[in-house]
């Protein structure tokens, strides 16, 4: 369901060069490539470019590449300053070994976000991996670490050679549920995975544990500094500065060997010059020295640019201009790299760009020294950059910097959306945890964003809470409109969600009234949960109509899952109705949206894995059954990793009738005894009953029939209606009446099949007319009137065949097989019942007998002393088994020869197993 803000467009911005974008392209007139997703600098993912002035590290490069081969985690752990990320970079340029490399920052620090990166990176030299276990657990909303956790392992373990991961600046990352995936990732990381990290400061992982066993390569600050032999080679053969080396030798001493405290004195010292005061990592005097010796020094142009632009993480020349106010960002930036003033290029095309932290910290304090009056004023614009570049996370940092709620609102009604239903609802919650409580009443649009927000994650009493302060702060009726109507919209939402058809109806028709035409999110949304309720309630015409016209209202940023959501529940109308075509065509366009690459990871596996299971039903029920096994493997291992207990019902009895139809009965059993547990604690009507109506086919499929026996006998002491969630337990009950093949059974079949039979014809339901019609047609063949179960089975038929219909028939075994073949001899609809035969086994036409079924059924007594007979019993043990006299046993077993047309009990035995008569 889609609780989307409209108004602003993201499919009218400018797409940047350097930017990942995630675009749709529905095929709608006039809309086709609207961003719907999170804009990304592409320079997170794979190697930072070759630094201009590289100094090659052999002694430190050559440990890396040692730890790599021996060691599950290298780690590189030393302060700002040190090189970390140069050195690895250059290591990794030169390395044989595959590099998945991810720079990381703040933003990284969540469990689902770290693993999407991660697995981003690795596609980088591994393009595959989007198709193997990892990349299917994160192709929808990621369903638990553990399941990730084993997929990626199970990735690793399956490559021939490692995969280098190299997370650089790890120290980012605070959340303890990541270095708790780590370590389980590196315990039982296979040899094939191995891990490099950059941090700052030691990361919160078993290092001492690691280290103990020697499976952790270390390079500390001691291992960082650089010797003489280094810094002579980077001052003199990079930057030419010509030093004699007693001057570098003493830098080198003064500055301890770090790296940035040489870099910052290359910046001012020339040949001759003494060397500058000492310069080291710990000393406090850094921003002074960068401040009076280094920004001082610059055109005013120059530094201006510095201390303007510091405020971002990264910069691509159209962001420096915007923020800056100039026009000539790239050659500046690139200038800036040429000088070797800690700007860092980002990507190969040199599009984008960092500074050095320490050295953009200085920045920052020199901003707030200089230009304090401006702070907010270069927020603004940065904010705005990042609106019109689909970037959420940067323009709500900058938002919220502003101190401007008009700001963070506008973020808000231009990402809230896209954010929420792209699965990152944390993300949110940690927006709104930001935004102060006051600011509600200053925009109460935020508060109704956060209201928005509560109720799509079932927090409904805060959610109406929110909604009802709006209310009152706007003011009288009429005075906020726009607000007016989307607070009702979401009243009409809480209505559907919690069943209250009558207010639903009611808010609903002032909303859908009231809304404006941009509103397009609020309408389908609406729609969506209308139909939604009036399905619940029984009112299929009704939901028909509001799922129709929520689809008119998807070709919108957010609209994907609306649109997931309509289609599906389309196709279970027209399921209903038995129109198996349209009902196909709902879940191909399903399927289309949950293939789209542009939507990758947007979706949740349950309902991925739902979306495969429920095409592969129609797939099954067409006997495509290698597209219906293939539709159940893409599903099946979603819906487990998922958790949706509607889903796994789904998919479990899917494979279940593909592994009886392949004669895999250990299959079968497997799949259906890990269902059944779910049903039993999911309490789902619908697929209870379909449940049980499997089970009892599970039990005659085994020859179990006393067992279904049992179980028929039970269900129909039960208070059964006709109503669809009953359905599913009545086929079966008739199912089971029929194979006992007694009179009374027989007639309480049919009684049961004409019942339901009425009310699908009442109700226009063609499936169950179907279905309902061959069970029909079986009982009356039993029974013995051939014509009718001709005409029956008939009937049936015309309806199926412009569907498709086939394993309703096939699955129906023996009988129905037999039935077909009289209908075959009789030229009865003959391409359709040959095709119809063609989807039964040989074994069972085997066992088609030449003669035809009995005249005369076998009563109940007959068929218990028939089956004491094949149990291998005496008429006397079959007497004192069924507390009867010998002489009534004969009586009864000359009776069963004559039915049978057989001779002796050898061939009675054979007669009665071929019509299914024994357990």
């Amino acid at each position: 369901m889609v609780l989307a803000v409209p108004g602003q467009r993201l499919g009218n911005t400018r797409r940047h060069p350097g930017i990942v974008t995630v675009r749709r392209d529905d095929g709608f007139p006039g809309k086709a490539g609207a961003t719907i997703g999170l804009n990304l600098p592409h320079t997170r993912f794979g190697l930072p470019p070759a630094a201009r002035h590289l100094v090659r590290r052999a002694r430190l490069a050559d440990a890396i590449e040692t730890g790599v081969r021996e060691c599950r985690l290298t780690l590189a752990s030393a302060p700002a300053g040190y090189g970390k990320s140069s050195l690895l970079a250059g290591w990794a340029r030169e390395t044989d070994h595959p590099v998945a490399w991810l720079a990381l920052d703040a933003r990284d620090d969540d469990l689902e976000r770290f693993f999407r990166y991660l697995l981003k990176t690795w596609e980088r030299v591994q393009p595959d991996v989007a198709d193997q276990p990892a990349g299917v657990m994160l192709s929808g909303h990621m369903p638990g670490v553990e399941p990730v956790l084993d997929a990626f392992l199970e990735t690793a373990g399956a490559r021939d050679e490692p995969i280098v991961f190299v997370l650089d600046d790890y120290q980012t990352l605070q959340d303890q549920a990541i270095h708790e995936a780590m370590t389980t990732l590196l315990d039982h990381a296979p040899s094939t995975l191995r891990v490099v990290i950059s941090s700052r400061e030691t990361p919160p992982l078993p290092i001492a544990r690691w280290r103990a066993r020697g499976e952790l390569a270390e390079l500390g600050p001691d291992d960082l500094r650089l010797r003489p032999e280094e810094s002579e080679a980077f001052l003199n053969e990079q930057l030419h500065l010509d030093l004699p080396a007693g001057t570098i030798a003493t830098l080198n001493e003064q500055t301890e060997g770090w790296f940035a405290g040489v870099q910052l004195a290359a910046l001012t010292i020339k040949p001759g010059d003494p060397p500058p005061a000492a310069i080291s990592g710990r000393s406090r005097f850094i921003a002074d020295y960068i401040r009076e010796d280094v920004l001082d020094h610059l055109p005013r142009e120059t530094s201006e640019f510095l201390v303007r632009t510091c405020i971002v993480d990264r910069l691509c020349s159209s962001l420096a201009d915007a923020i800056a106010g100039s026009d000539n960002g790239q050659e500046l930036l690139e200038r800036l790299e040429r000088l070797n003033l800690f700007t860092t290029p980002l990507d190969d095309t040199r599009e984008w760009f960092r500074y050095h932290r320490l050295f953009a910290d200085v920045l920052r304090d020199e901003l707030g020294r200089q230009h304090p009056d401006e702070i907010e004023q270069l927020h603004h614009r940065a904010a705005a950059w990042y609106l019109e570049h689909n970037m959420p996370e940067p323009a709500f940092d900058h938002a919220m910097a502003t101190g401007d709620a008009g700001v963070v609102r506008q973020v808000l009604e231009r990402f809230m959306q896209v954010v929420m239903f792209s699965g990152q609802i944390r993300t949110l919650q940690d927006w709104y945890a930001r935004v102060p409580a006051a600011w509600v009443d200053i925009e109460p649009m935020i508060g109704l964003f956060r209201a928005t927000v509560n109720i799509v994650t079932g927090q409904f009493d805060a959610g109406m809470n929110l909604l009802n302060h709006i209310e009152q702060r706007v003011g009288p009726a009429g005075s906020a409109p726009v607000i007016e109507s989307r607070v009702t919209a979401l009243r009409c939402i809480v209505a559907c969600y919690t069943n209250d058809l009558d207010h639903a109806r009611e808010y609903g028709a002032v909303a859908l009234e009231t809304l404006a035409p941009a509103d397009e999110s609020y309408r389908g949304g609406i729609h969506g949960a209308l139909g939604d309720t009036y399905r619940r309630n029984g009112y299929w015409t009704e939901a028909h109509d509001h799922y129709r016209r929520a689809l008119q209202h998807i070709d919108i940023p957010e609209g994907h899952i609306q649109a997931i959501h309509a289609y599906g529940a389309l196709a279970d109308l027209e399921l209903r109705q038995g129109n198996l075509r349209a009902a196909n065509d709902y879940w191909r366009k399903a399927l289309d949206k949950v293939n789209d690459p542009t939507l990758w990871g947007v979706y949740p596996l349950p309902l991925i894995g739902w979306v495969y299971t429920r095409h592969g039903e129609i797939l099954y029920e067409w006997n495509e059954l290698d597209a219906a096994r293939e539709a159940f493997d893409r599903g099946h291992e979603r819906v487990l990793a998922g958790g949706d207990p509607r889903a796994i019902i789904a998919s479990g009895l899917l494979g279940w009738r593909l592994g009886l139809a392949r004669g895999d009965l250990d299959q079968a059993t497997h799949l259906f005894e890990r269902v059944r547990p779910v049903v039993a604690e999911a309490k789902f009507p619908d697929w209870s009953s379909e449940f049980e109506r499997c089970q009892a086919e599970f039990w005659m499929a085994q020859g179990r029939l006393r067992t279904a026996a049992s179980w028929c006998d039970e269900a129909l002491t039960r208070d059964l209606d006709t109503s669809p969630d009953q359905e599913p337990v009545l086929l079966a009950i008739a199912r089971v009446l029929i194979a006992r093949g007694n009179t009374d059974a027989i007639e309480r079949a049919l009684h049961i099949l004409e019942e339901q039979i009425d009310a699908a014809e009442r109700e226009g339901r063609k499936g169950i007319l179907v279905a309902a019609g061959s069970l029909r047609a079986m009982a009356l063949w039993q029974r013995g009137d051939r014509p009718s179960a001709l005409a029956s089975v008939e009937r049936a038929m015309r309806l199926a065949e412009q569907e498709g219909y086939t394993r309703t028939f096939t699955d129906l075994g023996l009988p129905m097989a037999r039935l077909l073949q009289e209908a075959r001899d009789r030229k009865v609809m003959a391409g359709y019942v040959e095709h119809l035969l063609s989807t039964f086994d040989t074994g069972t036409l085997a066992g088609l007998p030449a003669e035809t079924p009995l005249p005369e059924p076998l009563s109940e007594r007959e068929i218990a002393v028939l089956r004491e007979i094949a149990a291998g019993l005496t008429n006397r043990e079959v007497a004192d088994r069924l507390y009867i006299s010998p002489e009534t046993v004969k009586k009864h077993t000359g009776s069963i020869y004559g039915k049978l047309g057989v001779r002796g009990r050898t061939e009675a035995i054979a007669r009665a197993r071929a019509l299914d008569l024994l357990d």
